[in-house]
């Protein structure tokens, strides 16, 4: 009797204790949840680089992160997603892309990867077969540095078999293009004509059909004219791509105030949910209309940036260089494409506005032009948080001039490992090691927003953090990387798909990490890629993509 009382004694503080944190366990159950994910590695990329096992979501954004059993405990929610042991990550943002372009290219003929000009009119001709409805024949994404010999192509086989349909074949980057005499005509385009900025070859007395930047641009209407239903597939099927890659926003760099309307009439309807970060495209009309709105600030549409052209593409010859080509006998630099009249007034417009200036420069000379004109404006230090879109061939004596005006360094790792095959023809050895610099760019302000520039390269963020890492291109080429010491950590990399590009878009308050109070936009990916080795990351895939809480793939 006396050890049974013993027993009772010793036992009866420990059931209290249970029956007590099991009546406070059923007190927090009664806090509701709309989703609770669970069985999970969540790497929120907080201040604290914490990681957690489950997070509760309500009304699209995060309650509350932590240990498995302490949300479980906690919350009674709607539905629950077992993670299955996999890792999540803030949802990706990608910082530079074409959005509705790439949208509108799945509609156009898909010229990417064709090894010859004979193989791209092939797919033309089968093309224009299989729609004979088509009034413009229009495709994209040959690369002339793929083929032997390396020749960019002129009109004479397209005016043979399409004597009278206009056809307008670009070239991947976007910045140049062949088309045949009757689309020539159909603008009003001839030998004698002068362009701007661009370039429309001719040779012996006649257009060779291949045009350059701001030749190219004289083609536009033919993309603006596009009719609702054509543009509300092309967004449609944009996310729906975007949503498998684990892509929650996308910077769209370009897009007129129309498309910037249906944009939002579509995200209103519900069908549209992708998050867009708008850069308004440069033209007196787009500037008039929100020199009068203002800029838009909405929970999954912001309108707070102006895109421009400072010059062409690498591939193209149009990039602006302060000493000439390497590979062409003359003493070409490339094409400044505004003047600098326009430049100066385009970035007193944005500083009194209140919009951010983002400027694509590929060369070292628009960089340096660039940098000057922000200098001009912006004075030095400040949170406005301009962009220079790609730079990609810097001056290392310009370098600190992104942080003496804190600019932010707006680059496509993708690009690096595209280009370096062919990058040296372009611009020589000596120029080649400091250009695609990562991490250079990287210490000036301490961030870097991460691009793919899609549908000039591929969709896939986990394409550019690979990229970024590893300097290799799909193929795991070169087995060395390409010029390592502008590579990112696997931190940084991660971060400049998310937190950083949060905040190159000013939606930091509510992107770019997993934590409480934030929108629920997370992706889960397959294994860990902060831990894997390089080759892995090749092998990494998407399993889901949820935005405000909701599983969109």
């Amino acid at each position: 009797m006396a050890l049974a009382a013993t027993f009772v004694t010793m036992r009866t503080p420990t059931l209290l204790l249970s029956l007590a944190l099991l009546a406070t366990g059923c007190a927090y159950k009664n806090q509701e949840a709309d989703l609770v994910v669970r069985n999970a590695r969540i790497i929120t990329l907080d201040s604290a680089n914490s990681v957690h096992q489950a997070m509760a979501v309500k009304d699209g954004r995060i309650l509350e992160l932590g240990a498995e059993q302490e949300i479980l405990n906690r919350y009674s929610a709607a539905s629950t997603y077992d993670a299955a042991g996999h890792t999540i990550y803030p949802g990706f943002i990608d910082g530079h892309c074409h959005f509705f372009g790439y949208g509108l290219n799945k509609q156009k003929i898909d010229l990417q990867g064709v090894k010859s000009w004979s193989e791209a009119l092939a797919r033309t001709v089968a093309y224009a077969k299989a729609h004979p409805e088509k009034q413009w024949i229009i495709g994209r994404g040959w690369d002339q540095n793929l083929w032997e010999g390396q020749a960019t192509p002129t009109n004479d086989s397209l005016n043979l078999l399409f004597p009278d349909r206009p056809v307008l074949l670009q070239r991947i980057d976007g910045h140049a293009a062949v088309v045949n005499q009757a689309a020539l005509d159909r603008v009003g385009l001839n030998a004698n004509s002068v362009i701007a900025g661009g370039i429309l070859e001719v040779r012996n007395g006649k257009p060779t059909g291949l045009l350059v930047d701001n030749a190219v641009e004289m083609f536009q209407k033919i993309f603006d004219e596009a009719d609702e239903p054509t543009k509300r597939k092309a967004l449609l099927d944009a996310q729906a791509d975007c949503f498998a890659k684990g892509l929650t926003m996308v910077c769209d760099a370009g897009l007129d105030a129309g498309t910037i309307d249906l944009i939002r009439t579509m995200q209103k309807e519900g069908v549209l949910k992708m998050r867009v970060y708008a850069m308004v495209a440069d033209k007196p009309e787009n500037l008039e209309r929100f020199a009068k709105s203002g800029p838009i600030i909405e929970d999954r549409l912001v309108v707070r940036a102006v895109k421009v052209y400072g010059d062409g593409s690498l591939g193209s010859r149009g990039a602006l260089l302060l000493k000439p080509y390497a590979d062409v006998d003359s003493i070409y630099h490339g094409l400044m494409l505004p003047t600098q009249v326009h430049l100066d007034e385009v970035a007193g417009w944005c500083k009194t506005h209140g919009f951010q200036m983002a400027t694509h420069c590929i060369g070292d000379s628009a960089n340096r032009l660039m940098l000057a004109t922000y200098g001009r404006v912006l004075g030095g230090t400040n949170d406005l948080r301009w962009r220079i879109e790609h730079a990609q061939c810097v001056a290392p004596e310009d370098l600190p001039l992104f942080a003496k005006y804190t600019v932010i360094p707006s680059m496509q790792p993708t690009h690096a490992t595209s280009d370096m095959l062919w990058a040296i023809d372009r611009i020589g050895g000596e120029r080649l090691r400091t250009a695609y610099a990562l991490k250079s760019l990287l210490k000036q302000n301490g961030l870097i927003a991460l691009g793919t520039d899609f549908p000039v390269e591929g969709i896939d963020p986990l394409g550019t953090y690979y990229a970024a890492v590893a300097r290799k291109n799909s193929e795991g080429v070169p087995a060395e990387g390409f010029q390592l010491a502008d590579a990112l950590s696997r931190d940084e990399a991660l971060r400049g798909m998310t937190i950083w590009n949060a905040l190159a878009s000013f939606t930091e308050n509510d992107l770019g990490t997993l934590e409480a109070g934030k929108r629920a936009d997370f992706v889960v990916i397959d294994r860990d890629i902060l831990k894997v080795e390089a080759e892995q990351l090749r092998k990494a895939r998407v399993k889901a993509t949820f935005l405000d809480g909701e599983q969109v793939h």
